[in-house]
C-alpha cells in the first residue's frame, strides 16, 4: 500500500497494489507467480489399508488413525480419520499379529509441499488384567513422496511416567500416560521432554498418486512398481 499525493492541496490518493501468492513464492522463490490461466495447486491422493499390528502379549487390538497436514493443505474428499474394528490374533497369523485390513482413502490439495500429510496411528487394546481401551502405542509416518504402491511398517511407541513411582501407580491403577492431543506424534514441539518406550509395530499398504506438481515446477519421481516374482508350479510340486 502506497500513499501518493498530487499537486491539489488537501487531497491524498491511496494506491492498493495486487497481493502476490506469498506461499507459492516461499516454496520456490525462483519461479514467477502463476498467471490467471495456470494451475495454482496440486493434488495428493492416498488409498490403501491398515493391514495388521503386532504387539507382544496383546491379542485383541483396534487402531485409530487421523491425517495431519500443514495449514496450506485441505482435504478435498475421503475420510480424514477413523477407527478400525476390534480384532484378535489367531494361530494362523504369523508372529501373533492382529489383522484389520481396514481401508483408508483421502485426497489432499495444496499449493506448497510444506506440511506434507502424515498418517498418525493410535493402537488400543487390553492389558494383562483384561482392562480394555488401554493405549499400547502411537506412531506417525508421512505419505510417500513417490507415486505407486508402498508397504510401510510403522514402529510405535508409548509414553512413560516421569518417575518410577508414577509408573508403578499407572500400572496398578490401569491409567497409563496418554497424549492429550492425538496429533502430538506428528509434531516436534515438546518431544524433547517426553519419555517414551518403543513397543509394537503396524503394517500399512499405501497407493499414492500425485497430480499437478510438475505444472508448478516441482520434479516428481517416476511411479514405483513392485517387482513380480514368477514361481514354477512344476518345480514346487516336485520339491
Amino acid at each position: 500500500v502506497t500513499d501518493a499525493r498530487d499537486d491539489t492541496p488537501g487531497v491524498a490518493w491511496l494506491v492498493v497494489e495486487r497481493p502476490l501468492r506469498i506461499a507459492h513464492a516461499l516454496c520456490n522463490p525462483t519461479m514467477a507467480a502463476p498467471s490467471a490461466g495456470q494451475q495454482r495447486y496440486f493434488n495428493v491422493m492416498a488409498t490403501g489399508q491398515i493391514e495388521s499390528g503386532r504387539f507382544e502379549g496383546n491379542s485383541s487390538l483396534y487402531c485409530r488413525y487421523v491425517f495431519s497436514c500443514g495449514e496450506d493443505w485441505s482435504v478435498m474428499c475421503g475420510v480424514e480419520e477413523g477407527i478400525t474394528q476390534m480384532a484378535s490374533s489367531s494361530g494362523s497369523t504369523a508372529n501373533g499379529s492382529v489383522v484389520w485390513n481396514f481401508p483408508i482413502d483421502a485426497t489432499f490439495r495444496s499449493t506448497c509441499p510444506h506440511g506434507w500429510p502424515q498418517l498418525v496411528l493410535s493402537v488400543y487394546g487390553e492389558d494383562y488384567f483384561g482392562r480394555p481401551d488401554m493405549i499400547l502405542g502411537y506412531g506417525a509416518v508421512p505419505l510417500p513422496l513417490t507415486p505407486g504402491r508402498h508397504r510401510v511398517t510403522v514402529r510405535t511407541f508409548r509414553p512413560l511416567a516421569s518417575s518410577l513411582l508414577g509408573r508403578l501407580q499407572s500400572w496398578l491403577n490401569g491409567m497409563r500416560p496418554e497424549f492429550i492431543e492425538s496429533l502430538f506424534p506428528a509434531k516436534g514441539e515438546g518431544r524433547e521432554v517426553t519419555r517414551v518406550q518403543s513397543f509394537g509395530s503396524v503394517s500399512l499398504v499405501l497407493d499414492v498418486a500425485i497430480q499437478g506438481m510438475e505444472q508448478l515446477g516441482y520434479a516428481v519421481p517416476p511411479p514405483r512398481a513392485e517387482g513380480v516374482r514368477l514361481i514354477d508350479p512344476l518345480a514346487a510340486t516336485i520339491s
